[in-house]
This record gives C-alpha cells, structure tokens and sequence, in this order.
C-alpha cells in the first residue's frame, strides 16, 4: 500500500468506504423492502377478513345457517392461490379452501387475532388468524395469502443491485480517482516548485494567500523554509566571524615565529618576548575555540546539562572572588552586595561560566576607579542576579546586539575579549528556563539582570 500513490490510495479508500455503504444500503433496502411488502400483504388480508365477517354477518341475520352463511362468505371472497377457511368454535371447518396450504391444527385455535408468517411446502404464506363472534355463534376466520409476490419483488431489487451496484463502484472510481487528481494537483505542484527553490533568497512557495487548508501548507512550509534560510544565514555568519577571529591570533603567531626565526641567533630576552606573545595568543585562541565549541554544541542541542543540588549564592561568591583579582589589575573593583542563601538546581559549572562571562563583561568595559556589583535575590516565582557597572553606557541600538555573537562594540578593547562572552551567558540562562537581559544602561553605568525560575530552587 506505501508503494501506491496518495492518489491511488485515495480513490481505494474512497472505494472501499462507498462498498461498505452500498452494501450497507443494499441490505437495508432489502429488509425495508421485505417489511413493507408484508404489511401490505397484512392490510389486503384485514380487508378481506373485514369482508367475510360482514357477509357472515348479512347472512345470519337473515336466517340462514351458520355453514350456508361461511359457504357464501367463501364464495363471495374467493380468490386464486388465497386460502381461506371459516371454523366454528369447535375448530370444526364449516367452509375452506386451502389452496394447498396444510396447516397444524392448534395454530388454527386461538382466543385471539395473530398474525404470522409461515412455511409451507410450497414456500412462504402469510396467515391471519381471527376469532369472531356473531350473538350466540362463535367462529373462526383463517385466511392466508403466498408471499411469492414479496419474494419476487425483493429478488428483482437484488438483481437491480447486483448489476447497478458495480456499475456505481466502476462510475464512483473514475470518478473518485479524477477528483483525487484535482484535489492533489495543488500539492504536486507546490512539490514542483519547492524543488526549485534555492535555499538562499527570498522567493517562497505559492499559494499561501488561500483559505483552506492548501494555504495552511503553504504557510507553514514558507514559515519552516524562512526559519532554514534564518540558520544557513546565521551559520553562515559565524563561520564568516569565526574564521575572522581565529585568522587574528594565528597571524600573529605566526608573524611572532617568522620574526623569531628570520635571524640565526638572537637574545634570549627577544625569543622570551616571542614566546610571551605566541602564549598569550595561543590562550586567547584557546578560548575562542572553546567558547565556538560551546555554542556550537548548544546549536545542535548535544550540550546536555547535568544538574544538581547547589546554592547560588556560593557560586556567586566563587566567581565574584575569581573576578576581582583579574578586575585589580585593571584598577577596578568587584564587590558582592546582597547575596542570601538561595537554593538552586542546575548545571554548576555552566551557572559559574554565566556568572564570570557577565563579570567578566561589566569589568572589560568599566574604567579604572570603577565599580562592579553583583547582587542576589529571590523573590516570589524569581530568582535574580543583578550586576552593575559604572562604565559608559550601551547606545539603545546596541542594547540587543550585544548579545550576538562576536560583536564588540568597544573597537580598542577587542583583543581583549572573544565577542562570545555575553551570547554563551544568554544561552545558559535559558538552557536553566531563565533569561538574561540589558534592564538599563546610560552614562553612570548599566545594569544586567539574569532571571531564573524558582522552582528549581523549590526542587533544590
């Protein structure tokens, strides 16, 4: 079946589906057919047995004797292949004609009027049953009736139906296999064009202005294409930065080394001086590959966290620490203010990069003689890290893009930093279901917030 087309499958299934109501429908008009001749066959043998009571009603009335009267009823509603059989109280026939109909004797006894329908050698019959009373003379009327007619009816309504119904399944095919086509016809050219379509560019699948549901495909198909043409064009560029800022540290070591090397002997203090910058550069390409390495990982979801147990404010006192001996050597200090006890549970080691890159980031960009706060609170659902600066401010243009990725908007403090610092803090704190946003900057200074969710700390 998976081999088939959509097309073909359709047609099946709507083939399939319209045998099962034919059949359904078949044998519902059958049976209905069947009832409604048999009530009729019931209405015509009311107004029959009407008929002989009436006549032997006139007939009594006028004296004559009960056997005279039920033979001049039977002669007066004689008819071919009708049985018809008139008892007194005894069961005893005072008139009949079977017409070959041969019955058990304790189903002509009865104290009251039955219907039946009943098998004979000679096929079905429909039987009545009546007892009447006329003064003192107590009878039983019995007439009967071939349902041969009923049976022929429903024979020829199945015959109409052996052919008709293949005849309508053939017609419904065609049919039903044209309309799959119609109906397919949008989709298999929405399939045409998407495999023409460049995975760079703006052109986008027709047919998305439609109201039913082939413009929903087309919508969500142009939404999840803008979404890919999004990421190529975000890979794309930090591939473009990435090589830009690993070019930067591997020219200079190299140039360091060229240089080194251009003379066959030279002073241990110049080849110290070499090696100096070959390690500072081979750290700071360290870091950019780990970082590029992180978010990278985080991109293609293979960063697992490993969670547990800790307490944020430890962890904001490690780093605050670690900070602040690299921030005196920049002539700026690092200070914790409000840090209570909160209990938290996350992945340590991610929380503390968090932690140091934001740092880490405020002091990169506060002058000497500055300050550097990092205050911790819990409130209600929240849980916050706060970290002031008093540096220069961030433009109100830039205040979202710092947090892309290899920006640095500072041109003189570029080797310096690697650009990743603040987008791999970001990517952590939603790693954690928190975030981390710019919450003001101006000239005194600006102002970080990292919001985590408190019901890790209530796991915790």
């Amino acid at each position: 079946m998976k081999s088939l087309s959509l097309r073909l499958r359709l047609t099946l299934w709507y083939t399939v589906a319209l045998v099962v109501v034919l059949c359904l429908g078949g044998a519902d008009v059958l049976l209905v057919q069947g009832r409604l001749g048999v009530r009729r066959v019931d209405r015509e043998l009311e107004a029959t047995i009407a008929t002989v009571a009436n006549v032997i009603r006139a007939e009594l009335e006028e004296k004559e004797s009960p056997r005279t009267a039920a033979e001049e009823a039977r002669a007066t509603v004689a008819a071919p292949g009708r049985a018809i059989a008139i008892l007194d109280a005894r069961g005893v026939p005072l008139s009949a004609a079977w017409s070959g109909l041969t019955l058990p004797s304790e189903m002509l006894h009865s104290s009251t009027a039955s219907m039946s329908t009943v098998t004979a050698p000679s096929g079905a019959w429909r039987l009545h049953v009546r007892p009447v009373t006329f003064g003192d003379t107590a009878m039983t009327l019995v007439l009967a009736t071939p349902l041969e007619e009923v049976r022929r009816e429903q024979r020829e309504v199945q015959q109409a139906m052996i052919i008709g119904i293949p005849i309508a399944l053939l017609i419904a095919m065609a049919g039903g296999y044209w309309l799959a086509a119609v109906g397919l016809r949008p989709i298999t050219d929405m399939a045409r064009q998407a495999s023409t379509l460049a995975p760079i560019g703006h052109e986008q699948l027709a047919g998305q202005d439609r109201t039913d549901e082939i413009g929903l495909l087309a919508r969500a198909f142009n939404g999840l294409l803008g979404r890919l043409r999004a990421t190529l064009g975000t890979q794309r560029q930090f591939m473009a930065d990435a090589s830009h800022e690993l070019r930067t540290p591997v020219s200079i070591i190299r140039t360091a080394a060229d240089v080194a090397l251009t003379k066959d002997r030279r002073a241990p203090d110049e080849y110290r001086e070499t090696l100096a910058i070959i390690k500072d550069e081979s750290e700071r390409l360290s870091r950019l590959v780990a970082d590029m390495l992180v978010l990278a990982r985080a991109d293609a979801g293979g960063y697992q966290l490993r969670p547990v147990d800790l307490y944020l404010d430890e962890i904001v006192a490690d780093c605050q620490r670690a900070v602040a001996v690299l921030a005196a050597q920049r002539g700026v200090t690092v200070r914790c203010g409000n840090c209570p006890e909160v209990a938290f549970r996350g992945d340590e080691d991610l929380l503390r990069q968090l932690v140091v890159n934001v740092l880490t980031n405020a002091v990169q960009h506060t002058s000497a003689g500055g300050v550097v706060t990092i205050d911790l609170m819990q409130r209600g659902s929240d849980i916050s890290i706060h970290i002031v600066d008093t540096g220069s401010g961030i433009p109100i243009e830039e205040r979202e893009r710092i947090f892309d990725r290899f920006v640095q908007l500072d041109a003189a403090r570029r080797g310096a930093g690697t650009g990743l610092g603040l987008p791999i803090a970001r990517w952590i704190a939603e790693a954690h279901s928190g975030s981390l946003v710019l919450e003001d900057s101006g000239p005194a200074g600006s102002r970080f917030c990292v919001r985590l969710p408190a019901a890790a700390a209530a796991q915790a």
